[in-house]
């Protein structure tokens, strides 16, 4: 049996070697599959960042945002504070409808506190501001007089008045007293 030893055949007593595998493919897949976890991952937050960020923007166009401030003049700013004029005596008469109304109005006008110059022109002309008031509201019909009305009244008479003046120093007209009644 030596001989089949000698001649080169299968040697059974040693052990066989080894052949050495390369390390590197083993170490790659390891890379592939941490890349594609990440790349997961990267693709999870990236898809919720477009859904909160699309959601965020369509509840933005349906709702009005909260924290609007009202830009109307009316909330802008209080009244000032003026001065009055309350020296105009009642003034009573009927409108010129068929059927005439009894109509009776006590108002005061409102001017600029730091006019020193009106109240004088006021005074001096507190007649004659009394005769254009009755003349105004004797042209006048009921249905014009009417409470829904009453700020074209005060806009109309404030202007009116204004023209009666020196320079347009009636800021505001308040109504005192104002009643309809049916004759």
């Amino acid at each position: 049996m030596s001989d089949d030893f000698d001649k080169g055949g299968p040697d059974f007593s040693e052990t066989p070697e080894v052949s050495d595998k390369p390390k590197g493919k083993g170490g790659g897949k390891a890379i592939l599959g941490l890349l594609k976890w990440i790349a997961i991952g990267l693709g999870a937050v990236i898809f919720i960042i477009v859904i909160v960020v699309v959601t965020v923007s369509i509840l933005n166009r349906q709702a009005k945002p909260m924290t609007s401030v009202p830009t109307s003049e009316d909330y802008q700013r209080s009244t000032p504070i003026w001065a009055t004029f309350t020296s105009i005596d009642q003034i009573t008469t009927n409108t010129i409808d068929k059927e005439p109304w009894s109509v009776m109005i006590k108002l005061n006008l409102a001017y600029d506190i730091s006019d020193k110059e009106i109240q004088s022109e006021l005074t001096a002309r507190k007649y004659q501001i009394q005769d254009s008031l009755r003349n105004y509201f004797s042209r006048k019909k009921i249905e014009q007089l009417k409470p829904d009305r009453e700020n074209e009244l005060k806009e109309e008479l404030r202007e009116m008045l204004n023209r009666m003046l020196t320079k347009p120093a009636i800021k505001d007209v308040y109504f005192q007293t104002f009643s309809r009644n049916q004759l």
